[in-house]
C-alpha cells in the first residue's frame, strides 16, 4: 500500500485552491490568504490615502524600500522592495472600495508568501490603530 504524505497529496490535487482564513488585529480583522495574495476588508471609517500612509510606514519599518506610492480618493497602492534583493521580490499593497469599506490586498512577490503578507497587514493594521 502507497502511503503519501498529506501535504503532497494536497498539492496533487489542488489544495491550494481553497483560501487560509484566519484574524488579525487587535479586532479581529478577518484576512484570506489565495497565493500569492491576502486580502481584508477594513471598517468604513478608512480611506484610501490612510490605508497608502500606513502601507508605506510599515514597509519601511520592515526595512523596505518604497518603489512606487499611487493613491486617489477611492485606490491606492504601495510597492515596496526589500534591500539587496532583485527587482522581482517585492510586497504590492493595494487598497479598493468595496461598497462602504475598502479592501486591502498584499500581494508577494515572486511567489506567494503567506507569513509575509500576514506580518505586513499586521504593521498595517497596527499603524490604522486596528
Amino acid at each position: 500500500r502507497l502511503i503519501i504524505p498529506m501535504a503532497l497529496m494536497l498539492a496533487l490535487l489542488g489544495g491550494g485552491c481553497t483560501p487560509t482564513t484566519a484574524t488579525q488585529g487587535y479586532h479581529d480583522i478577518r484576512a484570506n490568504w489565495w497565493s500569492p495574495s491576502l486580502e481584508a476588508k477594513l471598517p468604513p471609517t478608512y480611506r484610501a490615502s490612510d490605508i497608502a500612509a500606513a502601507a508605506e510606514g510599515a514597509l519601511v519599518r520592515m526595512g523596505y524600500t518604497i518603489t512606487e506610492r499611487t493613491d486617489t480618493e477611492d485606490r491606492a497602492i504601495v510597492v515596496g522592495e526589500p534591500a539587496q534583493s532583485g527587482p522581482l521580490d517585492k510586497i504590492i499593497v493595494r487598497a479598493s472600495p468595496s461598497g462602504r469599506q475598502f479592501v486591502i490586498r498584499i500581494t508577494t512577490r515572486p511567489v506567494g508568501d503567506e507569513d509575509r503578507a500576514r506580518i505586513t497587514l499586521d504593521e498595517i493594521l497596527v499603524l490604522l490603530g486596528l
